[in-house]
């Protein structure tokens, strides 16, 4: 029994309730500053101490709380209150209060998808109406306009399903959500991108793309290297800190990520590690390096210092770049792909790769799985393999210079790169070499 505050993995402040055989954990729009911190904790103390005495009233404190729902109905008359699909969406998207503390990004997307696809569907329709002939519709009309698979889920089963939710938070009589999604009928369209969904930069396309900001857009060179050098998100390098950087060791910390101009936490719990930095890269970092940076100076900053916003560097430098190079439009995320694509097929372990890149390898292996040794290599690998040792028929001798990667021996290349890799005109032969270069 009491009330407790904590952070939770937004960065945000939030409290810990138990009361009445009821745990909840409702969250708040203060970050998680020491100033802040004391404000919500004075908070906490009166609601402890309500809940000690038996005088906790949960609606006075949290209207729109996770478990709001459960006290509504015998505090709230007006929870029969009747709207349509465009009138709470009105509501629900002018006024913060109304709906669930969620990411700044995500309330901005979902917002968008509701407004552009669902509003124009069945904005008149009363969302206590809704049913699952609605949705399947939208669904094939998404279809038809050409919509991927992946964000007409995030249309139906992300935004829309929100909203509902916070619609019946806020008094109105909404649908029951376990049928109106019956999975029977309602399905979820994106099984899973497949390998073509990793559309990566030939080696010769990331060279000449490296080479262009070196010459035109000087400012961004490092942070576009880096990011080709690295694998790691975009949010990942916008945030990266001189404090997180450890040129003696070649080691960088990943710890956080910047989306919309504030810091969070990385995507996932995998995605804090410990990048290692091959010497080509040690190099451009070494050459950016400040004389007395501080540790909380951004590593990448815009021209005028300001910390660089994804959405700006893809619309005004990197798709400009892509066009004046003549090489297909891609985004700025598939410098990842690129690099997880160029370590599996230089030979590198996947283990390796997920904990370089903070992925899992149940990823690696689904939408990676091509980039593997073809059988052309693999004939001329056992063709060219000294006899074994115990002279036994269909064995293979164990080797000091082994040119594959086994359990028994883990490739100094992976772990520490050359000191050219990454250096212009061979990029692309230097650092992990070819596959080719690889095997015998």
């Amino acid at each position: 029994m009491g009330c407790s505050v904590r952070t939770n993995r937004h960065g945000y402040l939030a409290f810990r309730l138990y009361f009445d055989g009821l745990e909840s954990h409702e969250g708040t729009k203060l970050r998680a500053t020491a100033e802040n911190r004391r404000k919500a904790e004075a908070r906490a103390r009166v609601i402890d101490q309500e809940i000690r005495d038996g005088a906790f009233d949960y609606l006075r404190w949290f209207p729109t709380g996770n478990l709001a729902a459960r006290f509504l109905p015998e505090r709230e008359p007006a929870l029969g209150r009747i709207v349509t699909v465009r009138g709470f969406f009105r509501e629900w998207s002018a006024v913060e209060g109304s709906r669930r503390a969620v990411t700044a990004k995500w309330q901005r997307n979902r917002e968008s998808y509701i407004r552009a696809h669902v509003v124009p569907a069945f904005g008149s329709v009363r969302l206590d109406e809704l049913t699952p002939k609605h949705l399947v519709d939208l669904q094939t009309r998404l279809q038809r306009q050409g919509l991927a698979a992946g964000t007409i889920d995030r249309v139906i089963h992300s935004g829309l399903r929100g909203m509902l939710r916070d619609a019946e938070l806020a008094g109105y009589r909404a649908p029951d959500l376990g049928q109106l999604f019956d999975r029977r009928f309602v399905t979820r369209l994106d099984r899973g991108s497949d390998v073509a969904d990793i559309d990566a930069f030939t080696e010769k396309e990331r060279e000449r793309i490296l080479d262009w900001f070196s010459r035109e857009r000087r400012t961004y060179h490092a942070f576009v290297f880096f990011r080709f050098w690295t694998g790691t998100r975009p949010s990942e390098a916008i945030a990266l800190r001189w404090g997180d950087v450890d040129l003696k060791n070649q080691r960088i910390r990943i710890r956080r990520s910047r989306v919309l101009g504030e810091d969070g936490r990385p995507k996932t719990g995998r995605s804090r590690r410990d990048v290692v930095v091959h010497g080509g890269l040690k190099k451009i970092l070494r050459a950016c390096l400040p004389r007395r940076p501080a540790p909380e100076d951004f590593v990448f900053t815009t021209p005028g210092g300001a910390p660089i916003d994804e959405a700006n560097f893809q619309r005004r430098e990197w798709l400009p770049a892509l066009r004046a190079l003549r090489i297909r439009p891609r985004p700025f995320y598939n410098c990842r792909h690129t690099y997880i694509s160029m370590l599996l097929a230089a030979g590198a372990k996947p283990l390796f790769v997920c904990r370089q890149t903070g992925t899992s390898l149940e990823m690696i292996e689904k939408h990676y799985g091509d980039a593997r040794v073809d059988a052309v290599h693999l004939d001329r690998m056992i063709r060219e393999r000294k006899p074994s040792t115990r002279g036994e028929t269909g064995t293979l001798s164990v080797t000091t210079d082994d040119p594959l990667p086994s359990k028994a021996k883990e490739p100094s290349v992976f772990y520490g790169l050359p000191e050219g890799a990454g250096d212009r005109s061979r990029t692309g032969d230097a650092p992990l070499g070819r596959p080719s270069q690889l095997l015998p």
